[in-house]
Parts: C-alpha cells; sequence; structure tokens
C-alpha cells in the first residue's frame, strides 16, 4: 500500500496503484475516503471497480481514465497515478 497524500503540485489528493495485488479501484476508493472525508456514496455508484481494474491495471502507460464521484474529479493513469481533484467551490 502506497498511503494517500496531499500534493501542491497536482492540487490533488495522490496515491498508486500496481499490479502486486493493489488494484486501481482501491487505490481510487481509499483516495475518495480521504479527500471526502469518507462521506462517499459506494465507488460502484460512479464506476464499475473491475471494469476500471481490467481497463487501467497493466495497461501501457499512455490511458487515463477521469470521472467525477460527488464533489471531486478522480483521474486514474496507467502507470499508477491515481489523482482525486476536490471541487473547489466546496
Amino acid at each position: 500500500m502506497f498511503g494517500v497524500s496531499w500534493s501542491d503540485d497536482h492540487d490533488a489528493y495522490t496515491t498508486r496503484f500496481d499490479d502486486d495485488g493493489y488494484p486501481p479501484s482501491i487505490a481510487v476508493a481509499e483516495t475518495l475516503e480521504t479527500a471526502l472525508d469518507g462521506e462517499i456514496d459506494p465507488l460502484f455508484d460512479y464506476v464499475d471497480p473491475d471494469a476500471l481494474d481490467n481497463f487501467v491495471g497493466g495497461s501501457s502507460t499512455t490511458v487515463t481514465v477521469t470521472f467525477d464521484v460527488e464533489e471531486a474529479t478522480v483521474t486514474v493513469h496507467g502507470d499508477g497515478r491515481v489523482f482525486v481533484r476536490p471541487d473547489s467551490n466546496n
């Protein structure tokens, strides 16, 4: 597990996933929990976690998936980076 931290450079909460057991869906869920203070609906209300893992996990580094979850924008990169940017209007 990589842990979730704030990145001033990206103005987002960030973590990483890997091919050795820490899939993109878990990284996204944990980062969202931190970014939104645990006040979120299940990830599957917004995106299919299995589809996210299959599409991004183990893919080329050029793959990027972006979607909205409540008051945040989630960006998942094929190279393992995950960013959650809370809506600045909140």
